[in-house]
């Protein structure tokens, strides 16, 4: 659909204002043209930016009120421990695939997650390194209270998977999972081959458990459907969302449904978020930012909006997100969620962009990003925390202990500690 074809479809819809009109329309642009990478790319809380020191950022809360901070630069990985007391252990590992002076970091790009067992005695934090064909993760286990690493090892292309993903551990075991999509040959090289996802299994010192991957197949190689990789409540979430020819209006439903990641195949019945009477707007077009606080609630975000969906009792929340900026500027939920260990708030990223005059269609200028933090039960906003500017990663994690909000922000080239003030 060309440019002039979605603005003279948007220009169908009731608007209050032509300034609204002009911020959806660049909105849906966005949405659009982002849509391939927001599926295929990690969920990475990092969003990549200038930043010549720092190649990627991640952090993560213990249920028992530990945390760690992780910083890749061109050859290491450095990682800070602090346990619930608050002493510092500090561990470091080579980088495994490091940035060479033939290859700048730009042109290869990394990323980083980061996670804690529910127990809070182990740590497992993954840097992932390239594009589809030259993919490669190198994950580092270490023993939270020893402060020492137990296992390093490496996944590469030969595991059959185009993207690699560090998922963390599985539900209620020490067993770090790995997954993606595979991958898939074609006349320009290696593909990702959509409508499947394979997850791998090691124990804590880098065995792999099995030595065949679990496969699940839930569409056709052309459905770009939005998913989900849950492995702490052993949860692959699928969105069945697809973008037509159309005014938002008439835009498909989009319903979501999870199946077993690993293990014995099992899924739910699918969810429709639209009841009769409503519009379809109020619902998700082609969202990319998730969370799962339990096996049966899934939190999705999109643009300005953000949802919780029970599946077992097959209701949906809904909370709008303060507008703060108006046309020519604007901001929009875009990047990875963090959730909090207990499960009860979420941290998710308000990416601030302006369209530079001429007001061109892609001429699109990053200006920073904020932390909207969100409860679950009551459903509302707690507020916004200030995050970083256009020339720093974005990473974030979040914790709620006792009533009190605190994040892990990563600011410049180093890791910040904040409060959310009441």
């Amino acid at each position: 659909m060309s440019c002039r074809g979605i603005y003279q479809s948007l220009m169908e819809l009731h608007t209050d204002s032509a300034s609204h009109l002009i911020d959806q329309f660049f909105k849906f642009l966005r949405t659009v043209s982002v849509a391939a990478v927001l599926i295929a790319a990690s969920t990475s809380c990092a969003r990549a930016h200038v930043n010549e020191g720092v190649l990627a950022a991640c952090a993560a809360f213990a249920s028992n009120g530990g945390s760690v901070t992780a910083i890749t630069t061109a050859t290491s990985l450095s990682a800070e421990i602090t346990d619930p007391d608050g002493n510092v252990s500090r561990l470091s590992l080579p980088l495994v695939y490091p940035v060479t002076d033939s290859e700048p970091a730009s042109a290869r790009p990394y990323s980083c997650k980061a996670y804690f067992d529910r127990d809070s005695d182990l740590i497992a934090v993954g840097v992932s390194y390239g594009f589809t064909g030259g993919h490669g993760l190198g994950i580092g286990v270490a023993d939270a209270k020893k402060a020492k690493w137990i296992g390093k090892w490496t996944v590469g292309p030969t595991s059959g998977i185009s993207q690699h993903l560090l998922l963390g551990f599985l539900e209620g075991t020490t067993s770090v999972v790995v997954g993606g999509e595979p991958s898939t040959p074609t006349q320009y090289g290696p593909g990702i081959r959509h409508g499947s996802f394979w997850s791998l299994l090691f124990n804590p010192q880098g065995q792999q458990l099995y030595s065949m991957p679990t496969m699940r197949d839930y569409g056709s190689v052309s459905d770009l459907f939005p998913f989900y990789a849950d492995a702490s409540h052993n949860r692959l979430w699928l969105f069945r969302c697809v973008l037509v020819s159309a005014p938002s209006p008439r835009q498909p439903d989009c319903s979501v449904g999870w199946m077993t990641l690993i293990g014995d195949s099992s899924s739910s019945p699918e969810f429709d978020p639209r009841k009769a009477g409503e519009k379809r707007t109020d619902f998700w077009m082609l969202p990319g930012t998730f969370a799962a606080p339990d096996g049966n609630t899934i939190f999705v975000a999109e643009t300005g909006a953000v949802w919780l969906v029970d599946m077992q009792k097959q209701t949906l929340s809904r909370l709008t997100m303060p507008k703060r900026f108006h046309f020519p500027k604007f901001e929009e939920i875009h990047g990875a969620a963090s959730l909090s260990p207990d499960g009860k708030v979420v941290a998710v990223p308000l990416v601030k962009e302006a369209v530079a005059f001429p007001y061109l269609v892609d001429n699109y200028v990053y200006k920073g990003t904020d932390f909207a933090v969100v409860q679950l039960d009551p459903f509302q906003l707690l507020g916004i925390l200030p995050g970083v500017g256009p020339k720093s990663l974005a990473s974030c994690a979040i914790d709620d202990r006792q009533g009190h909000v605190v994040a892990l922000i990563f600011r410049g080239n180093h890791w910040e500690r904040t409060e959310l003030k009441p």
